[in-house]
């Protein structure tokens, strides 16, 4: 998927992530997934080798390791501003990223897992990664998720 695309996606998973599980008020919630969700360049700047994808951010346990770091890391930069104490941040950041390879999974080169000792490619459907259809049905889903959330919060 595109930057974009996964940057939006990103944002309503932290989003709701931080609005239901960790009980933060909405506008915070927005705030901190918003910022974590430049996990996504990092993950995709690390993680490719000569225009492709490698293990090293495309495999779930290492997509987990760096979004929990960064979003620790993150959160402790950012801590006044966000409302969040940086352990909420590292544990939404890894959830985060691994938002970041749910997205991937569904491209034609999909990611990687480990099988027998050895990075095997995995993915659940093969679409093309700049396919407008899925990019925009996505980015409109996520919007969708924001919205629903602001108007079912459970905060007043």
């Amino acid at each position: 998927m595109l930057l974009n695309t996964h940057m939006a996606f990103s944002t309503a998973v932290g989003f709701l992530a931080l609005l239901y599980l960790l009980a933060v008020p909405p506008t915070y919630a927005l705030a901190t997934a918003a910022i974590l969700s430049f996990i996504n360049p990092l993950i995709d700047f690390y993680g490719h080798e000569r225009g492709r994808r490698s293990p090293r951010t495309h495999e779930p346990l290492h997509a987990t390791v760096l979004g929990a770091v960064t979003g620790g890391f993150l959160g402790l930069v950012f801590a006044n501003a966000l409302h969040v104490a940086p352990w909420a941040a590292a544990v939404v950041g890894a959830i985060e990223a691994l938002s970041h390879l749910l997205l991937d999974a569904f491209t034609e080169h999909g990611i990687y897992v480990r099988r027998n000792g050895r990075y095997e490619r995995f993915a659940f459907a093969h679409l093309r990664y700049n396919d407008p259809m899925a990019n925009g049905l996505t980015t409109m889903f996520s919007l969708l998720a924001i919205i629903a959330g602001f108007l079912h919060s459970p905060h007043p």
